[in-house]
């Protein structure tokens, strides 16, 4: 029997509203192409009144109007930027992207705005569907959460109660992993939990080194087995974090990954992988996929691109009744686009060696080259990244030589952000892939060239 539902987006009315206001999107968008300067004033008037409600300062005013499109974002002042830090990786197919329009439209004409543990509507188990489907692994059920710490938090819960009377977790130094009271532990951050006490839940072993090469990948291995000898009966589980994020945009070799899987899974240790930054990003639906590591797989936590996060295990990690609830699980518009944007990640040639996000890769990279070319020596240094997560060093990478460079970029008309928890920082790109030419890189090169040029 049809629902009422079904009726109404079947409905020629209902129809013909959303066509009419994608059209209005659309037309007032493809008058976007190209930056235009605001009124900075009104801008610095928003952030101080936002700043003041909060009560933390802005790191720029990047206060939007609610309109774009593509890679350009309008702000709340009337100027137009160029966006490639995409609200830190979460507007992967740019702004007001029509095809997510319409989905989000559909949503919203649904009578449930909020789903949760007690009340769902299809679109909750349909957006777990399609992730663990496609998980190519052994990865069987999940839990949708509304961000990245709740997915983790989750993680470490179901870790600790199959692992129990074990509680502690390894993780990377300069890894990131949430804000949450347990996870400000396991993210090696101290300035994250100044003030909070610590429980010594969390040990860390030292990231890949691509300077030390092979040195490196024995380290952080003896590292691992004397942790091991000293401490095993305690710890539950290895966080991994196969791309760096926050800590600095870091990569490591999936030779570095195997011998500390392999000894995670024969001495029984949980592998937890975090693909809140990185899912969808480097070319395949997953970094472990793209690294070849399905069979290590025990639990992972996914979200940011997908517009709601979740935590996915397999059969032995499944989590006794009772152990996770929670009255959000997602809002209708966030479970749908995201099932949406992964659904157009897998069939609109996003992924593989020749798919969209590995030609992204190649010009970004070739686009930065070229750039440092025809800048003063050592402007750009450390171009480095893989698929939509790219990054670079510019000039000697000190934390006011960073910061005044995106400051200077914003005001040129291009969004940038930072990356790192010492010197040398990094600028990050976490870019617009769904929406991304190679003449709307090189259009972003330009004001970047321009900035650099200024600020040295």
């Amino acid at each position: 029997m049809k629902t009422l539902q079904q009726s109404l987006s079947q409905d020629p009315k209902f129809l013909k509203g959303k066509a009419l206001i994608a059209e209005a999107i659309e037309g007032l968008g493809k008058s976007i192409n190209g930056i235009k300067k605001g009124n900075p004033g009104e801008l610095k008037r928003l952030s101080g009144w936002v700043e003041g409600i909060r009560g933390r300062a802005l790191f720029h005013p990047a206060i939007g109007s609610g309109m774009g499109f593509g890679i350009y974002q309008e702000m709340a002042d009337g100027g137009i930027k160029i966006d490639f830090a995409t609200n830190i990786g979460t507007y992967f197919f740019g702004h007001n992207d029509l095809d997510l329009l319409r989905t989000a439209l559909d949503a919203a004409a649904k009578d449930v705005l909020m789903q949760g543990t007690l009340q769902q509507l299809e679109d909750y188990g349909r957006f777990l569907e399609i992730l663990i489907k496609n998980s190519r692994s052994d990865l069987f059920q999940g839990w949708p959460a509304l961000t990245g710490s709740d997915a983790n938090d989750n993680a470490l819960k179901i870790i600790r109660q199959k692992k129990s009377p074990a509680n502690k977790i390894i993780g990377f130094k300069d890894a990131f992993h949430g804000r949450n009271s347990g996870l400000t532990e396991i993210t090696d951050n101290p300035t994250m939990r100044e003030g909070l006490p610590v429980f010594g839940i969390a040990y860390h072993i030292p990231f890949y080194s691509p300077k030390e090469g092979e040195e490196s990948i024995k380290k952080s291995v003896n590292e691992l087995k004397s942790l091991l000898l000293k401490n095993k009966k305690e710890i539950a589980g290895f966080i991994f974090e196969l791309a760096q994020g926050e800590g600095g945009f870091n990569f490591a070799p999936r030779e570095f990954f195997i011998p500390l899987m392999d000894i995670c899974k024969n001495e029984g240790i949980a592998i937890w992988i975090d693909e809140i930054q990185t899912c969808g990003r480097l070319g395949e639906l997953f970094a472990y996929q793209k690294m070849g590591l399905e069979k290590y797989v025990d639990v992972v936590t996914c979200g940011k691109m997908f517009q709601n996060c979740a935590t996915l295990w397999s059969r032995e990690y499944a989590p006794r009744p009772n152990l996770i609830a929670g009255t959000f699980g997602g809002s209708t518009i966030s479970l749908m686009v995201g099932r949406r944007i992964i659904e157009r990640l897998l069939t609109e040639n996003f992924f593989g060696k020749n798919g969209k996000i590995a030609t992204i890769e190649k010009y970004a990279k070739s686009g930065l080259q070229g750039l440092n070319k025809r800048l003063k020596k050592g402007s750009i240094n450390q171009i480095e990244g893989i698929g939509c997560m790219i990054a670079f060093t510019p000039n000697n990478g000190e934390q006011k030589v960073v910061d005044d460079l995106i400051h200077r970029a914003f005001e040129n008309g291009l969004i940038l952000w930072k990356a790192g928890h010492r010197p040398p920082y990094k600028i990050r790109l976490l870019l617009p892939g769904g929406a991304l030419t190679e003449d709307g890189f090189k259009a972003g090169m330009e004001i970047l060239g321009q900035s650099i040029e200024e600020v040295s």
